[in-house]
């Protein structure tokens, strides 16, 4: 069951020039244990994804035993999908379920397994990743300490038995004992189909790999066996990544005169190896050698440095900083306040239906220009809305005495709803065209004026300031466990969607991550000593353009056919 992964490219959906994976094409066969280096955004865990049927590339093709993995094109085969196994950098944070054995329930569903079977897996799962007995089922796992939490985490996925494993970093934040079960429990599954582990920790996982992939910058720079890449460091340092201990170890032996081959993985073949060099030392021949031995390693070394500064520009080109963006982005957030004021306040007193859709079409024109992204949240926070709507006409209407429906309340309750919308989507408008630091510049710079005649406006400056940063805060979350929630049930739906049956695993976990970035931010704004007031005072380094001033003509002239209408 080989996976062929063949000219594989994934850009970023809203900014097509922006490249996350190039030409990415491999082979690998069943029961192969693979590791995935790179450096910071060099693209590991967007392979893993795109491997793992989670992400689509715009470009090449994936298969699995010679089956494609996605059918449609935006969804992928659901009998592929439970093949896969996917492990995240910080499994802890998938946790949702009220007991250990739910969230083991969760996971197991897609496979319909029998109770003798789904206890089995259970087992097996927990023996080696659960040393102390504390995954007692009934037990919520929120009473478990964080490195508990992990294991139980990593657990859940081992019992479903993917042919192919997938895993982003999974030592990290793990204690040292938790590592040494981790490479026992993938040790007793090798053979019993492929491994795929993305990682920085090269010392624990190259005495275990048989192959190896090098990522720079989205591209594959380098496909062979750790033993083969022990022997060219330079490959490793040009890539942005650091030497594994037995390479560096081997470099430091040959300054003094000890020649020992840099793929000695583990403390005893070093050891070996550095006791063979020194009975080597003792012969008549070795002093010649020991001399000629840190020459030749500082002449290595040079010439490595030269060949890095020389392939420094070639392989940095192409990813540059983007220029700044045009449009909405690059205008004075003073204007746009402007302008979202001006739309709210006429959107809000508009009192028929014919001005309201006027109204909407003002605001819908600013949205003209915006990435995609920013419209596909707009319509998941239409749906949302839409269902509130739904619920709350229906109780509007409702008369006790004599029991009936009144449509008149109904209808006026419709419009205050959708008026209501209009002005949220304003707002949403700000908030996704502007970077969160000017929007505050531009919230400050209105506000300063009323705190100069005393007005309480530090508190409210600073309340907006809040809930304009987590507005686009609570969007990226959404993504990140709306893929887990993807990876651990099984869904073949489109990227970024849930299923309606998945949301409980989603909501308590994206709560849980936003009170903890909500608890991270007031601290450090106590460190900072940061309020409201200091908010104001800031310095303004903002810069008024011509364009500036033809977008607050064009919302006076908007507000005036508001006021009209």
């Amino acid at each position: 069951m080989p996976i062929v992964v063949k000219e594989v490219g994934v850009t970023v959906a809203d900014s097509p020039e922006v490249t996350l994976l190039r030409d990415i094409s491999f082979t690998l066969q069943e029961g192969s244990v693979t590791l995935l280096i790179g450096h910071s955004g060099s693209g590991k865990s967007t392979l893993l994804q795109v491997m793992s049927g989670l992400l689509k590339p715009q470009t090449g093709t994936i298969t699995l035993d010679e089956q494609p993995i996605w059918l449609k094109p935006m969804k992928a085969d659901p009998k592929q999908l439970l093949r896969f196994g996917l492990t995240f950098q910080f499994p802890e944070q998938q946790l949702f379920a009220r007991s250990i054995g739910q969230e083991f329930a969760y996971s197991l569903r897609p496979y319909k397994l029998d109770k003798e079977e789904r206890e089995r897996r259970i087992r097996e799962a927990t023996h080696a990743l659960d040393p102390r007995g504390v995954f007692a089922m009934d037990r919520s796992p929120f009473a478990l300490s964080g490195g508990e939490q992990r294991r139980l985490a990593l657990a859940t996925t081992f019992a479903t038995a993917p042919d192919w494993l997938f895993m982003d970093e999974p030592t990290a934040g793990l204690e040292a004992a938790a590592v040494r079960e981790l490479l026992l429990m993938l040790r007793e599954r090798s053979g019993r189909g492929g491994l795929v582990i993305a990682t920085h920790d090269l010392d624990t996982f190259f005495p275990l790999a048989e192959r190896v992939l090098v990522l720079d910058h989205g591209e594959l720079v380098f496909d062979g066996s750790p033993q083969q890449l022990c022997r060219a460091p330079e490959l490793l340092a040009r890539a942005g990544v650091g030497l594994p201990s037995c390479a560096e170890a081997s470099q430091e032996l040959a300054r003094v005169g000890i020649a020992i081959a840099p793929d000695q993985f583990t403390p005893a073949a070093a050891a070996t190896a550095i006791l063979a060099a020194l009975r080597e030392a003792s012969s008549a021949g070795a002093p010649a050698a020991a001399a000629a031995a840190p020459i030749e390693a500082t002449r290595r070394e040079a010439s490595v440095a030269v060949e890095g500064q020389q392939l420094a520009k070639p392989l940095l080109s192409g990813h540059e900083p983007p220029a700044p963006q045009a449009g909405w982005l690059g205008l004075d957030p003073r204007a746009k306040w402007l302008l979202y004021l001006l739309l709210a306040i006429g959107t809000m007193g508009q009192q028929g239906w014919g001005s309201l859709a006027v109204a909407a079409a003002l605001v819908g024109c600013a949205f003209i220009g915006l990435p995609r992204s920013v419209l596909r949240g707009m319509r998941k926070i239409a749906t949302s809305y839409a269902i509130f709507l739904i619920f709350s006409v229906a109780l509007a209407g409702i008369e006790l005495s004599p029991l009936g429906y009144s449509v008149d309340n109904g209808w006026s309750t419709t419009f205050l709803l959708v008026r209501l919308f209009v002005v949220l989507l304003a707002g949403y408008w700000l908030a996704m065209s502007t970077p969160y630091g000017q929007l505050v510049q531009g919230l400050n710079w209105a506000l300063k004026y009323l705190y100069r005649v005393k007005l309480p406006v530090a508190s409210f400056s600073l309340a907006v300031s809040f809930v304009f940063r987590f507005i686009p805060l609570i969007m990226r979350e959404w993504q990140q466990f709306s893929v887990i929630v993807r990876a651990r049930g099984k869904a073949s739906v489109r990227p970024g969607s849930v299923r309606v049956r998945d949301i409980p695993a989603l909501v308590v976990p994206l709560l849980l991550g936003m009170f903890h970035k909500a608890e991270q931010m007031t601290v450090a704004m106590e460190m900072k000593q940061v309020d409201g007031t200091t908010l104001l005072l800031r310095k303004n380094t903002l810069e008024w353009k011509r364009a500036d001033t033809i977008l607050v003509v064009v919302a006076l002239l908007a507000w005036g056919l508001l006021l009209f209408t």
